[in-house]
């Protein structure tokens, strides 16, 4: 869960808790926790039911999805997990310019909660399989997505509110709030999850709802005492904050009309290969131009900025296959049969939360070790071994894609140590971030530069989407690759081919990217949060 809290925040002034604190720090540290918890909880029990909703058959005798191809699901996926992390962006500049941190983070957590209810909404009699119903899903979709915008970036704002510049505290206030991402993450599964598979969709959709709810009323009932003056908007100002709800709400409603038309789906054919190939160059020109506007000294710490936002591309393209094609392939392909009872496919989801609490804490210990020794690998290399483990991962997949073509169900330990390889590769290259670009950016451009990290996280959620779309057609032979394992195999290996072979270039090539940060990212923190 790499992700989540990657956005390094300064802050002048420190809270004021009531007495006391929790293990060393604000009471209102913990409250930040749970809330976010509920958030991260809505996040991912989604993202676990929203594939398998989608692609399960209309006619099934029992909880029918939607009947949508595998390509169509996938394609959605990219573009909700995809936009969870752009919105982020405007929320941000909303709540530092406009409404405060703590009236944008209310917001957030109440659009949620309404997108959730929308979603279990659009699961309520004839809706269940009008086109209609799937017209109210989507404006769900959208409005999670906008609360999320406002949500994500707030909370973590006002945890670093909590602490005053240079206290020793911080880090570990973030690694506390870190456990609280992962958390939600891992408990999700088992209540959304069994909910959506076991009972019916739309009570998994829904169940969130109740958690956001709950997180919210919790945070206003305890924020006077824990978290006093924290998260207040600039000059006062915040009067209009319920209008953002409004606006919020019927932007959301926009987007449900838009696909009940047809209006989305014509705006995805204009994603043509050419166009895609068009705007890459148009980007890579303006990246040039930019490394080139800098001082001399700033060129090469810029350039590296840009270098290790497309590795983290691939990485997270890759990776958040966990949500799409891994997930799907656990559902139809893996023998989940144990002591008598089948696992549901959405408990796998929260395999990599798990492993995230049993070894980040040998990670951190393991790189203050070689740190003492003087051996603590540099960053280019950190994210080097993160991609190399990524591609070791699918190694199992792959492994899994062969045993399905040769016609028996695959082993879901094949799925767990996929997993397992996944995490200790997020666990070497989560340092990364813009933790690393605070460090290293341009003074001038630190924000800009901030803002375009997270547009490298939208690109690669949506990529992973597009990219499993064609999972079928891969499979049937209609698009050929230079390998040839047999069935999904060869889809899985075309992770392994570019992890492994993205990690060895940037290993090859630490030596000269080192050269480019001139020693900027000294002292980087251990692992600040998740995915």
């Amino acid at each position: 869960m790499s992700r989540d809290n990657q956005r390094e925040f300064q802050s002048a002034h420190m809270a004021k808790p009531d007495e006391g604190t929790i293990l060393g720090h604000p009471p209102g540290l913990f409250l930040l926790f749970l809330v976010e918890m509920w958030e991260r909880f809505s996040y991912y029990g989604m993202r676990g039911l929203l594939v398998l909703y989608l692609i399960a058959a209309t006619d099934a005798a029992f909880n029918p999805g939607r009947g949508w191809a595998k390509s169509d699901a996938s394609t959605l996926y990219g573009w909700y997990t995809g936009l969870a992390y752009l919105f982020p962006i405007f929320g941000g500049i909303i709540a530092d310019k406009l409404i405060g941190t703590h009236r944008s983070m209310v917001i957030g957590g109440l659009l949620i909660a309404i997108g959730h209810v929308v979603l279990g909404v659009s699961g309520l009699g004839s809706l269940a399989e009008s086109q209609l119903g799937m017209s109210v899903f989507v404006a769900g979709l959208a409005i999670i997505v906008l609360g999320t915008g406002h949500f994500k970036p707030s909370v973590s704002v006002m945890v670093g509110q909590l602490y005053k510049q240079g206290d020793p505290r911080r880090d570990g206030a973030f690694t506390i709030f870190y456990m609280g991402i992962n958390l939600g993450a891992f408990l999700c599964a088992f209540v959304c999850g069994t909910l959506g598979e076991k009972v019916g969709w739309h009570w998994g959709f829904g169940a969130a709802a109740v958690g956001m709810v709950a997180g919210l009323l919790l945070y206003m009932a305890l924020r006077p005492k824990y978290l006093a003056d924290i998260g207040l908007p600039p000059d006062g100002r915040g009067a209009s904050a319920p209008l953002f709800v409004v606006a919020n709400l019927c932007l959301g409603a926009l987007f449900g009309v838009a696909y009940h038309y047809g209006l989305l789906e014509a705006f995805q054919g204009l994603l043509t290969p050419w166009a895609v190939l068009t705007l890459a160059i148009v980007i890579l020109g303006l990246v040039v131009w930019f490394v080139a506007i800098q001082e001399p000294d700033d060129r090469g710490p810029t350039a590296s900025i840009f270098l290790f936002m497309a590795f983290n591309v691939f990485f997270w393209m890759a990776f958040e296959q966990a949500g799409s094609s891994i997930n799907v392939f656990t559902e139809q392909n893996t023998n989940r049969n144990l002591l008598g009872m089948e696992v549901p496919a959405t408990w796998f989801q929260s395999v990599n939360a798990g492993l995230i609490f049993l070894l980040a804490p040998f990670f951190a210990g393991l790189w203050t070790k070689l740190g003492k020794r003087g051996l603590d690998p540099s960053q280019p290399m950190k994210i080097a071994l993160g991609l190399i483990f990524l591609g070791v991962g699918y190694l199992f997949m792959v492994w899994a894609g062969m045993t399905v073509a040769g016609g028996a169900k695959a082993s879901m330990l094949l799925i767990v140590f996929t997993y397992f390889w996944h995490t200790v590769g997020e666990l070497c290259l989560s340092p990364t971030g813009l933790s690393y670009v605070t460090k290293v950016a341009p003074k001038r451009f630190v924000s800009l530069l901030m803002g375009v990290w997270l547009v490298s996280s939208f690109v690669a959620n949506l990529a992973g989407g597009l990219i499993a779309a064609k999972v079928e057609a891969i499979e049937r032979g209609e698009i050929k690759l230079p390998w040839n394992f047999g069935g999904q195999a060869d889809y899985f290996f075309l992770f392994v081919v570019t992890s492994i072979g993205v990690g060895v270039a940037v290993a090859l090539a630490t030596p000269q990217l080192k050269k480019l940060i001139q020693g900027r990212d000294q002292n980087d923190p251990s692992p600040s949060a998740g995915h």
